[in-house]
């Protein structure tokens, strides 16, 4: 089809002089090199948050500080991947379905805002405050949670109280708040072998606050929660299968039916969780 659209001869031509067929060859070759690089061009604006977003920062923090008193703003659907939306005060704003794809939201307030089906791939959500916001089938793959790498690093990061069921999370999210958070049928991990997220297979939860979350049937396998805080947590037919949980606290968790196979629990305190009978796979912990 190339060769057609920039009616590109062929390189082998029996009836031209050999001096003639070379420099054919060179010409030819050149424009078979353009239309590669074009055709990359167009690859790269097929990339995920490539696109250009439908508002600029300064558009969406104006309707943000001019919405009527009492009204909320909907900014629903909209592309806002790549602003810097730092510090910024959402006001419970409705934002189901929008796209914060790479953008820097560090000490936003989003608070009690609907996220539902949205979209925060890559956002840096350092101190970022979603506590009892609906995050309902929202993406949070890889997002920048740290100011840096060291082990001691804190978050500030909190959906404490938020809604996040089949939300799919995968990333560094050790020591943040998912304190009385419903996370029932929410994904801790790859959500499929084929994504991205496969150089970064294991979800880091270490320190992570649990405690009186909602976990039923939630999908926490092969990630590392040593020392994360699961008191009076609803674990119920969660899947904990090759998880490591040294340190962990289950007191007072609800652990009915929860799959424990090959989960490494040492100093795991398991002594006060509720439902231990009905575990799948105790046994065969490390």
């Amino acid at each position: 089809m190339l060769a057609s659209m920039w009616n590109i001869r062929p390189l082998y031509d029996p009836s031209a002089k050999p001096l003639a067929l070379y420099s054919r060859g060179r010409t030819d070759i050149g424009m078979w090199k353009t239309a590669l690089r074009i055709m990359v061009c167009y690859a790269a604006l097929a990339v995920p948050g490539a696109d250009a977003a439908d508002m600029t920062a300064r558009q969406v923090t104006r309707l943000l500080f001019t919405v009527p008193a009492g009204s909320t703003p909907d900014l629903s659907n909209k592309d806002l991947s790549g602003l810097d939306l730092s510090g910024l005060d959402f006001k419970k704003a409705k934002l189901d379905g929008v796209n914060f794809y790479g953008s820097d939201l560090t000490h936003a307030n989003l608070s009690g805002a609907s996220l539902k089906s949205a979209r925060l791939d890559r956002a840096t959500l350092i101190g970022a405050d979603l506590s009892g916001a609906d995050l309902s089938g929202a993406s949070l793959l890889r997002p920048n949670v740290f100011e840096d790498m060291k082990p001691s690093s804190h978050s500030g990061l909190s959906f404490a109280g938020a809604r996040l069921v089949g939300a799919n999370l995968n990333g560094r999210f050790d020591g943040v708040n998912f304190s009385h958070a419903d996370l029932s049928s929410a994904i801790f991990g790859p959500r499929d072998p084929r994504e991205e997220v496969l150089i970064t297979p294991m979800m880091s939860l270490e320190a992570a606050n649990f405690r009186g979350a909602r976990l039923v049937g939630a999908d926490l396998a092969s990630n590392s929660l040593e020392n994360a805080d699961f008191t009076g947590a609803d674990l119920t037919h969660a899947n904990l299968r090759g998880a490591r949980l040294g340190g962990a606290n289950f007191s007072d968790a609800i652990l009915d039916g929860a799959d424990l196979t090959g989960a490494a629990t040492p100093d795991t305190n398991l002594r006060s969780a509720r439902s231990l009978k009905a575990t799948i796979g105790l046994a065969a912990t490390r």
